[in-house]
């Protein structure tokens, strides 16, 4: 399969917004406007010519490289230039510059990845490690490079990606980290065994993306996040190779693999990884339930988990992201959601259970060689306490179909002029409601926001005892010609109300570029010196993904 590299997945899986008949609907109606119906073709790009006399110069620096593991190529660098965050998406359908690197390098030994970065160091030139590419907080962006004359160099880690080792009396497997997220559970499955880490961006993402951007995946309530699947790892740094622990659970002193969870690139490449694996479960069942509103249900879901309840799958929808979910059936699905809740419970039963505007709550539980059965008969019993009824469980067949399918949704949405950005948190369970109640209240207020015409809608994703992940889609018409302004106030606006209400900077989508004004404002001083040492000494000539992170 050849991807578009300004596309999002599979070209076979690209979605035009008339396949969403409903919703397209409401937003002509909603914002008075005409979606034209045919696709859009890309904008074409130049990239700076590469002189030959850098490119020998550079073949010079990395003389032990294979010639054809260097390229100078147009699209190859084009395809490593931007990630996958809306300001990306954005300037490549409105033809604005960006930085591209001057070459890019595709290892596939540990000691080609270390000799690349001990040779950079040594030559000043900048490391940009790519793996899958679907960052969305400009973790990959160049632009504070512009104008610094270094040569600029992209890893492409993607042909990276073998299994090295699985440990089935221990329950573990050792990879290569440019393995993509399809390639890895295949290998597993096949042995009956999964990792369970299955973010949004599962299909085109990397398990040393995942690592260095501490992610999360859908099921991650059960599973747990990546600092929780790492047992040990391997890193290339500019001056030398190192490895973690043996074990992340002993107590040999200090371990160095967490410096490297969230690192995002700068402080070396993880190459190796041993990580901790499950066996695949037998089969899986739902739990779908409506509550009248997002505090009962949020309500709900903080009791199941101090209850010790862990389903897979954990995701609480608001009011308008119920709603808005009933229109985005495709011409080619069966009817919405909401029309499969008025064939199972008639209206005036949801207007009985004062359900007319619900919240639909989703939950998946594992079945493996133990019965879930007593969480399951709790989670349901839990459900009328607060005032919710149990829904068709084909709600969640549903979303597991298109779980994956979303950003092709969001690419034809930004083609028509749309503005669409998603924002997420981690917050105590005390300001979940207060959290979502002043995000609705000031966005319904705000120009860029196109005031209460836009459509704000939220979820939660990921529950603790203490603490939940909260997920906010922002969408609303473009404002022509300041696109780039929309979406800083919009972020801005967000991002601070998130850290007004003890809300963190990120929970799974990292810091890079985007987030990083508000993480080092939020870092106590000590803090960011440690950091700052821990990265003076491990890449001295500061090489390593620079301005990302902390600068």
């Amino acid at each position: 399969m050849q991807r578009n590299w300004w596309k999002w997945g599979d070209p076979n899986e690209i979605k035009h917004i008339n396949d969403y008949p409903k919703l397209k609907d409401m937003v002509e109606e909603r914002w008075k406007m005409r979606l034209r119906e045919d696709f859009f073709p890309p904008k074409t790009f130049e990239l700076p010519t590469i002189s030959e006399k850098k490119k020998n110069l550079i073949k010079d620096i990395f003389a032990s490289l294979h010639p054809k593991k260097i390229s100078f190529n147009e699209d190859d660098r084009l395809a490593v230039s931007l990630g996958k965050s809306y300001y990306d998406v954005i300037r490549i359908f409105n033809g604005g510059g960006f930085v591209s690197p001057d070459m890019v390098i595709t290892p596939n030994t540990h000691e080609e990845i270390q000799y690349v970065l001990s040779q950079a160091s040594e030559n000043n030139i900048y490391i940009i490690p790519f793996g899958g590419g679907t960052n969305v907080v400009g973790a990959l962006s160049l632009d504070n490079l512009a104008g610094k004359g270094e040569a600029i160099c992209t890893i492409d880690l993607r042909k990276y990606k073998k299994l090295i080792q699985l440990d089935e009396e221990h329950l573990t497997a050792t990879f290569e980290t440019g393995i993509l997220g399809p390639e890895l559970e295949k290998i597993l499955n096949a042995k009956g065994y999964t990792l369970g880490h299955f973010p949004q961006s599962f299909e085109y993402s990397t398990l040393g993306g995942w690592i260095v951007t501490r992610g999360a995946g859908q099921e991650s309530t059960y599973y747990g996040k990546m600092e929780d699947l790492i047992e040990r790892i391997k890193v290339a740094t500019p001056i030398g190779t190192l490895e973690s622990n043996t074990f992340s659970h002993d107590a040999s002193g200090i371990n160095v693999l967490p410096f490297f969870v969230g690192s995002e690139g700068t402080l070396g490449i993880v190459t190796e990884a041993t990580v901790k694996i499950k066996k695949l479960p037998k089969n899986y069942r739902w739990i779908v339930a409506l509550f009248p509103n997002f505090q009962q249900g949020s309500k709900y879901l903080k009791e199941l988990s101090q209850s010790g309840v862990k389903p897979s799958v954990v995701r609480l929808s608001d009011a308008n992201e119920t709603s808005l979910f009933s229109k985005m059936a495709t011409s080619h699905d069966q009817p919405g959601l909401l029309s499969d809740l008025k064939k199972e419970a008639q209206k005036f039963i949801l207007q009985w259970k004062n359900l007319t505007e619900p919240c639909v709550c989703i939950m998946r539980f594992p079945q493996g060689e133990f019965s879930v059965s007593s969480q399951i008969i709790f989670a349901k019993d839990l459900i009328g306490k607060y005032d919710g009824m149990v829904a068709p469980n084909t709600i969640g067949d549903k979303w597991a179909e298109s779980r994956f399918k979303l950003p092709y949704l969001r690419d034809t949405l930004v083609e028509h002029s749309i503005y669409i950005d998603t924002m997420e948190t981690l917050v105590q369970w005390k300001d979940v409601q207060k959290l979502h109640q002043a995000l609705t209240k000031e966005l319904n207020k705000f120009p860029a926001f196109n005031k209460n015409k836009g459509i704000f809608i939220a979820h939660i994703s990921h529950i603790y005892p203490n603490a939940a992940c909260m997920y906010f889609t922002l969408i609303t018409p473009m404002l022509k010609g300041r696109e780039i302004e929309q979406w800083q106030e919009l972020k801005e606006l967000v991002t601070n109300i998130i850290v007004q209400y003890n809300g963190s900077v990120s929970h799974h989508h990292s810091v890079g570029a985007d987030h990083q004004k508000w993480y080092k404002l939020f870092t106590d001083a000590l803090t960011l010196d440690i950091l700052k040492s821990i990265k003076n000494k491990l890449d001295p000539k500061g090489i390593m993904n620079p301005g990302k992170l902390f600068s």
